[in-house]
C-alpha cells in the first residue's frame, strides 16, 4: 500500500509526497519509489487526499502489471520531444514547424521542470491563465491542441493514468467559438459579380529621371486615373474557391491537365504548402482531400475563355516561359506567390467598396451593396454556406470539400448553419399549415 504525506509550501501549494513499495531485490533489501504529486489546489483538504491516493492506487496497479517505474521520473521535456519526433511522420510539415515551435517558445520554459506524470488539471489552468494575459485567444488554442496531443500520447504509453487536459477548464475568451467569416449566398453573388466590374483607380505620378539619374526638374508632381479591371486569372481563383471551395494551397496547385473540360471535372491531387525546402507542391491535407470535383457550365466557359488567353500569353513569351503549366502565374509563367491572390483579394474589396460608397444610385440600380472584409479562406466558407443554402445534404458537403469526415464539417460550419435550421423549421411549418 503506498503511504501519503500532506506537505504545504511556503507560497500556499499543496502537494503530497507519495512513497510506493516495488518489492525487494535480489539481496533482500526494499525497494520504493518517491515522487511528489501536484493536487487540485482549489479542492478542500479530504479532496486533494482523495486525488492523491487515487494517483497512488492507480499508479501501483500499473507497476504491478508492468508499468516501468523509472518511467516515473520521466520529465515532460523529454517526453515532449519524444512525443513530437513520434508524431512527424504523420503530420504536415508545416504543422509539425508550429508545434516545434509552440514547444520551444511557449510551453517548454513553463513545464521545463516538472515530470509528466505530476501535472494535472490545475497546472494546466495555471498555464492557461498565463497566456490569456499575453497571447491571442487562436495561440493558446494551438497550445491546448499540444499539450493534449502530448498527454493523450502519454495516457496511451500507460505513462499516466488520465489525459488532464480532458479536466482543464479554458479561458472564458478560449471557450467562447471561434466565428467565421464568409459571404451569404446573396453576397456570393454580389461578388461574382464585382469581379467583372471595371474600376476607375488613381495613380501617382511618378517622377522620370535624366539620362545621369537626377530627377527632372520640370516634372509636375500630382495624380491621374485609370480604369482597372480584375484580371481573367483572379477571376478564375477567385470563381473557383466559391463554386468549388477548394482550399488555396490546392488551387495554387492546379495544372492544365489536372481539368478535364469534356467530363468538366477538376482533380485534386496536389496542395502548395511549407515544406523544408520553403512553399512548394506537396500532398493535400488528408487522403480524403484527393477528389474529384464536377464544375458548372459557367466555370467552364470561364475556365475555356482563360485558357485561350494563357496559351496566347505563353506563346508571346517564346524562350523566355519559365513555368509548368500551373493555372496561376507569375509574370515569366512560373507558379503564383504564396500571399499574391490574398493582396489581391483585399485590395479588391476595398476598391468595390470605395466604388459603392462612391456610386449608391448605381450600385442600387445594379442591386449591389457593400461586401464584408473576409480572409481568402472565407470564400471556402462561404461555398459550404452556399451548398448548405441549395439544400444539398452534408455527407455531399463533406465529400465535395475534401473533409475526413462528417463530423469535421458540421464542427466547422455549425454556426453557419443556424439559419438553415430556421429556413427548415419554416418549411416545416408551412408544410403542416397546408395539411390542417
Amino acid at each position: 500500500m503506498a503511504s501519503l504525506k500532506r506537505v504545504t509550501h511556503k507560497n500556499g501549494r499543496v502537494v503530497y509526497r507519495i512513497v510506493i513499495s516495488l518489492g525487494y531485490d535480489k539481496d533482500g533489501r526494499k525497494r520504493t519509489r518517491s515522487l511528489t504529486y501536484s493536487v487540485d489546489q482549489s479542492a478542500s483538504p479530504r479532496q486533494q487526499e482523495r486525488e492523491a491516493l487515487k494517483y497512488a492506487m492507480g499508479l501501483e496497479d500499473r507497476i504491478k502489471y508492468g508499468h516501468d517505474p523509472g518511467a516515473v521520473n520521466l520529465s515532460f521535456e523529454e517526453f515532449a520531444h519524444k512525443w513530437l519526433e513520434a508524431a512527424k511522420e504523420s503530420l504536415a510539415y508545416g504543422t509539425y514547424v508550429g508545434y516545434e515551435q509552440l514547444l520551444r517558445s511557449r510551453i517548454l520554459p513553463y513545464f521545463k521542470a516538472y515530470e509528466i506524470n505530476l501535472i494535472g488539471a490545475a497546472d494546466i489552468e495555471a498555464f492557461y491563465k498565463t497566456l490569456s494575459r499575453e497571447y491571442a485567444p487562436g495561440t493558446i488554442r494551438r497550445c491546448a491542441n499540444v499539450l493534449n496531443g502530448i498527454f493523450g500520447a502519454a495516457q496511451r504509453w500507460n505513462l499516466i493514468p488520465e489525459n488532464p487536459c480532458q479536466y482543464a477548464r479554458k479561458p472564458k475568451k478560449l471557450q467562447e467559438t471561434a466565428k467565421l467569416k464568409y459571404f451569404t449566398p446573396a453576397q456570393s453573388l454580389i461578388f461574382l459579380k464585382s469581379l467583372n466590374m471595371s474600376y476607375e483607380v488613381r495613380y501617382r505620378k511618378r517622377s522620370p529621371k535624366h539620362r545621369s539619374g537626377q530627377p527632372d526638374e520640370a516634372f509636375e508632381a500630382g495624380t491621374y486615373n485609370r480604369v482597372s479591371t480584375v484580371p481573367m486569372q483572379y477571376r478564375v481563383f477567385y470563381a473557383l474557391s466559391i463554386f468549388c471551395g477548394f482550399r488555396k494551397g490546392e488551387t495554387l496547385a492546379l495544372q492544365w491537365s489536372d481539368i478535364d473540360f469534356k467530363k468538366r471535372e477538376i482533380f485534386i491531387s496536389k496542395a502548395v504548402g511549407k515544406t523544408e525546402h520553403g512553399f512548394d507542391l506537396k500532398e493535400p491535407k488528408n487522403q480524403v482531400s484527393i477528389r474529384k470535383v464536377p464544375f458548372s457550365d459557367s466555370l467552364l466557359k470561364l475556365l475555356t475563355e482563360y485558357k485561350e488567353e494563357y496559351d496566347r500569353y505563353r506563346k508571346e513569351l517564346g524562350s523566355e516561359w519559365r513555368g509548368e503549366d500551373h493555372l496561376f502565374i507569375r509574370r515569366d509563367g512560373s507558379r503564383m506567390g504564396q500571399c499574391t491572390t490574398y493582396q489581391y483579394f483585399v485590395s479588391h474589396l476595398r476598391r468595390y467598396n470605395r466604388w459603392v460608397e462612391e456610386h449608391p444610385e448605381l450600385a442600387a440600380a445594379e442591386g449591389i451593396a457593400p461586401l464584408p472584409q473576409i480572409p481568402l479562406h472565407g470564400l471556402r466558407h462561404s461555398c459550404a454556406t452556399l451548398l448548405n443554402y441549395l439544400d444539398v445534404n452534408i455527407i455531399d458537403i463533406s465529400k465535395y470539400l475534401g473533409h475526413a469526415s462528417c463530423s469535421t464539417t458540421m464542427n466547422i460550419y455549425a454556426h453557419s448553419f443556424e439559419e438553415q435550421k430556421r429556413i427548415a423549421s419554416e418549411k416545416l411549418n408551412d408544410f403542416i399549415s397546408s395539411s390542417i
